[in-house]
C-alpha cells in the first residue's frame, strides 16, 4: 500500500514553531531600542519637540557612549541565538517588554531594559554576543536609573560633600573660600556657585561604568573580575575630573562662564571622553587576550 502524506494545511502548526528565536532576540532588542530614544527626544520639550535639530541634540546630549552602545547591541543582536524556534517564554518575554517599553517614562525603559538583558544573561539558548548584550541592557538600565530624578536627592548629598572639596581645593591655591550646603562660597572673588546634582561628582558614574563596558566589548575582551581595579580607577579619574571643573568654575564670574556656557564646556566633554576611553584601553593592556582563565571571565 503505497504512503500518501497528507497536505501541509492538515497539520497544525504551533506558533512557537513558527517563529524564530533570532527574530524574536531581535524584535525585543528593537521595541526596547525605539522607547529609549523616543524617551531622550521627548524630554527635549514641547515647543523643541518637531525639530529635527532638537531632536539630534536630544540624542547627542545623552552621551556618545549611549550612541556606541546601541550601536554594539545591534551589530550583535542577529548573533543573540542560534537558529532554531522560539520557546512560548521567550516569546511572551517580548511581548512583556514591549507592554511596559510603551509607557512614555524613561524609568519604564529602565525596566524593561533589566528584564530583556537579565534574560539574555541567563538564557541557556543565548551565545556569547547574546550575553554581552544583555550586559549591555543591565548598564543602560542602570545609568537610567541613577541619572533619574528619584535620585536627586543622594546627588544633592554628594554635591555637599563637592561643596567642601572644592573649598578645600581653592584655599590650596591661595583663595579664601567656604562651604554650607552644596554652596561653595569664592569669598576672596566676593562670587558663589551652586553644585546641583546634575553637577555632582556622582551624576556621571553611571555613564562611566557603561562607558567601560563598551569600550572592552568593541576591543573584544570578555568584561573579567581584574577589570574591576581599572573600573575603580576610570571612577577615580571622573571623579578628579569633576572637582578640577568645580574649582574652575568657582575661580570668578568669569571663569565660571567660560566653563560653564563656553567653550570650556567642549574641553570638559573631551576630556571626560578621553578619561572614559583610556582606562578600559590601559585595562585591556595588562590582561592580554591569551591565557585568562574562564573562571576569570565575568561573561563569556
Amino acid at each position: 500500500m503505497p504512503i500518501t502524506k497528507k497536505p501541509a494545511a492538515d497539520f497544525p502548526m504551533r506558533g512557537a514553531d513558527a517563529i524564530g528565536i533570532r527574530e524574536v532576540g531581535f524584535w525585543s532588542v528593537l521595541i526596547v531600542a525605539i522607547a529609549f530614544w523616543a524617551n531622550i527626544v521627548r524630554g527635549t520639550g514641547p515647543a523643541e519637540l518637531p525639530g529635527v535639530d532638537s531632536m539630534a541634540a536630544g540624542v547627542l546630549e545623552n552621551g556618545a557612549f549611549d550612541v556606541f552602545a546601541w550601536i554594539l547591541v545591534f551589530a550583535r543582536a542577529a548573533r543573540m541565538f542560534e537558529a532554531g524556534p522560539a520557546s512560548w517564554r521567550r516569546i511572551s518575554a517580548t511581548f512583556l517588554v514591549g507592554v511596559i517599553a510603551l509607557a512614555p517614562v524613561r524609568l519604564a525603559a529602565g525596566v524593561a531594559f533589566v528584564i530583556l538583558g537579565g534574560s539574555l544573561l541567563w538564557d541557556r539558548r543565548a551565545l556569547a554576543a547574546g550575553r554581552q548584550v544583555g550586559l549591555v541592557l543591565l548598564a543602560l538600565a542602570f545609568e537610567t536609573v541613577w541619572t533619574s530624578r528619584f535620585l536627586a536627592q543622594p546627588h544633592l548629598l554628594a554635591g555637599q560633600g563637592d561643596a567642601k572639596i572644592t573649598a578645600f581645593l581653592l584655599g590650596l591655591l591661595h583663595t579664601e573660600a567656604a562651604s554650607h550646603a552644596n554652596i561653595v562660597d569664592n569669598l576672596s572673588a566676593n562670587f558663589s556657585i551652586s553644585v546641583w546634582p546634575y553637577c555632582a561628582s556622582s551624576f556621571p558614574l553611571a555613564g562611566v561604568g557603561l562607558a567601560f563596558l563598551v569600550m572592552l566589548l568593541y576591543l573584544d575582551q570578555a568584561p573579567r573580575r581584574r577589570h574591576l581595579v581599572w573600573l575603580g580607577m576610570s571612577f577615580i579619574g571622573s571623579f578628579l575630573l569633576t572637582e578640577v571643573r568645580l574649582v574652575l568654575l568657582a575661580t570668578s564670574q568669569a571663569s565660571y562662564f567660560w566653563w560653564h556656557n563656553g567653550p570650556g564646556v567642549s574641553i570638559y566633554a573631551v576630556a571626560a571622553l578621553a578619561l572614559a576611553v583610556v582606562f578600559p584601553i590601559l585595562a585591556t593592556w595588562e590582561t592580554g587576550t591569551a591565557g585568562t582563565p574562564p573562571g576569570d571571565r565575568l561573561v563569556a
